[in-house]
Formats: structure tokens, sequence, C-alpha cells
């Protein structure tokens, strides 16, 4: 089967945030996403998408030349949800799962494809109280999809660790800084794919899937990096919605210049087991987990300090046209992760249901 792989130009930007909403007193999840679309300006809505939760929103960006003009796509949207909450009693936030809510809160949106997956994965869906953070960025062919898509598979645990913003979940403290990831990775077309040599190798398993029924289309893969032949960009999938707005900024660029470095360098491919344990380490520990590449570890934040450094002598950065950016953002390895400072807040003072406020966006 051909699978046509639509060209964008070259390293735009797209991004995509799950929001969830939250009572503004209680901060139990609203189910107010009808009222999202109901009272959102026209502008608002072309950003909108229904979600799997009554209770959430996604903000869908358009096709950006910078990570910095995309953010600012998801900061007007913000605002404008926060604003229409005032007058209906919640307020957006974004965090990797909720804090304290129970299963039994979920409702799901009552879109076919939304109830097709619950008749699938019964339980592991009616458990899904997460939120992700998606950044596409665009490519001009399909073989230089692929080599971004292996290149990013090497670096997935870096980006998860700069995003970790669910160590809670039930209301109980999940020792992990990451609990989403796991969630998500329950799913059987989700988590770590494999590399592929060229772009046949990816049409060719994606033949298998689609003829034997096992998907429907591409938005059926929820890999933690997927090539997105329809528009023309690989997705990444690993990182949990965050409320830093300089967070997602750094994630976006840091991505697009790994995308561009690796169009002319060969990507180093490691054993599945060592791409595991390397996102293990990011999900147990957040940016002090340890990374393997070339036959040693350093610590996660290390080594995107270190990535940053060879971006800016290749001139990637300022080909980009985002090394001024990326000079004000990269202190952000230096800093603690939303997930470490929720974690330090409670064995603070224990007080679960204060953490969900860790997820508003100011």
């Amino acid at each position: 089967m051909v699978l046509k792989f639509k060209p964008s130009k070259p390293f735009t930007v797209g991004i995509e945030l799950e929001i969830q909403l939250v009572d503004r007193t209680s901060f139990e999840l609203s189910e107010s996403s009808h009222i999202v679309f109901d009272n959102a300006s026209e502008r608002l809505k072309k950003l909108l998408h229904p979600e799997l939760l009554t209770s959430m929103v996604e903000i869908v960006t358009p096709v950006c030349e910078t990570p910095e003009e995309a953010v600012s796509h998801i900061k007007e949207a913000v605002k404008e949800i926060d604003h229409i909450g005032q007058d209906f009693g919640f307020k957006p936030a974004a965090l990797g799962t909720h804090v304290f809510a129970k299963k039994e809160t979920i409702h799901i949106t009552a879109k076919d494809r939304y109830l097709k997956l619950l008749e699938e994965f019964q339980i592991l869906l009616k458990q899904f109280l997460i939120y992700g953070l998606h950044v596409h960025i665009g490519l001009p062919e399909k073989e230089m999809a692929i080599k971004a898509y292996n290149a990013t598979l090497n670096h997935l645990p870096l980006f998860l660790a700069v995003s970790t913003s669910s160590p809670f979940f039930f209301g109980e403290f999940t020792g992990l800084n990451s609990y989403r990831t796991k969630i998500f990775e329950q799913l059987p077309r989700a988590g770590i794919s494999e590399y592929f040599d060229s772009y046949s190798d990816f049409e060719e398993l994606y033949t298998v899937l689609l003829k034997n029924g096992f998907i429907q289309s591409i938005k059926d893969i929820w890999w933690d990096v997927r090539i997105h032949p329809d528009f023309g960009t690989v997705e990444l999938r690993v990182c949990d919605a965050n409320p830093d707005m300089n967070r997602i900024e750094f994630i976006t660029t840091l991505f697009q210049g790994i995308c561009f470095y690796s169009s002319f360098t060969k990507t180093e491919k490691y054993f599945q087991q060592v791409l595991k344990q390397n996102k293990w380490n990011a999900t147990r520990y957040s940016l002090e987990g340890r990374f393997f590449y070339q036959g040693r570890t350093v610590k996660i934040g290390d080594r995107i300090a270190d990535i940053i450094n060879e971006l800016k002598k290749r001139d990637i950065l300022k080909e980009l046209k985002t090394d001024r950016r990326m000079e004000k953002l990269s202190d952000i390895v230096r800093k603690k992760s939303i997930s470490q400072m929720m974690i330090e807040r409670y064995r603070k003072d224990k007080n679960i249901k204060e953490l969900e406020k860790f997820g508003f966006i100011e």
C-alpha cells in the first residue's frame, strides 16, 4: 500500500495542548467543554478540538514558522478559555494527570470514534484521566521524515523529562514523575516503536495494521513519536501536558533543532531495551534520571545541555532563527520540572488537593 507523504515547508511548527477544565474553587474536573465551544470567539473555535473527556479540550495551533509564534497562539487561547471560565466557575489547567479525580468521574465525549475506543479498551480507557503535549515539525519529503523520526526515538526521554507533570493520580503519590506515561503505555499501539530503515518499511507496518483491522487510520497509532503523512510532519507525543509556556517553547525548539540536525547526520541505533530503560529513567526521576548513549551514562539535564551546545556550534539554531530565544530558555534544564516541584510541595505539607494549582496557566 502506498501511504502518500504530503510535503510540508521544512521545519515549520505546530503544537497541540490538552487542557483540563477544573472547578475554580474545588479544583475538581468540570464537564464544561460544551460551554467553551458555545462561548468561544470565532478565532478560538479555529484552534479548539473536542477531546476524549467532556472535562477537557485540545488547543491546536496553525502551522507556524517558529516555536515562539506557536506558543503565542496557545497563550491567547488559554487566556480566552480562562475568561469564559470566570463566568461559569471553571479554570483551564495543564498537567499530565488530574491530581485527585477518580475514574468514576470520567465521562467520554459522545463521538463515534471515542465510543469505539471505549468498546475496544474497556477499563483501560476508563482510567484515562491523562493529558498530553504534542509537537509537529514539518518535513519536505518522506525519507527526511524517517531520519527525524529515528533521531527522535533516541531523544524521547529528554523531552519527557522536561515536561513531567504527573506524579499524582487518583489522589495518591505514585512515586513517579510521569505516571501519565505508564497509563498510556498500556495501549497496544502506544509507547516506543521501532526504527525504520526507509519510508517503505513504515508503509509496510502501517499496511499490516490497516488491512487486518487493527487501525482505521494513522490516528489509531499512538507511538511516542510518529510520522504523520497527511500533515507532512513528525509528531512528538511523549510529553506530559504542561502549564509553563516557556517550557513548552523550549521543548518545541529543541525538537525542531534535532529534526534539522538529523537531516545531515546518521542516527546511532540502540537496543530496544536501552530505549525503554532511558525512558523509564525520565519517567521515574525526571531531569535527575540517567541517560545512556555512546557507551556511557550522563544525567538527562546534562545531555540536553550538550545537545543545545552542539546545535549552536553547527549554527542550526541560528538558521532556524531560534538562537536568541534559546539563550533565554536554556536555563530550564537547570530548574526543577513541574513534577519535581509538586513532589517537593507534597513532602512539605501533604496537601494533595492543592497540588492541582500547579497546573494553572499564568
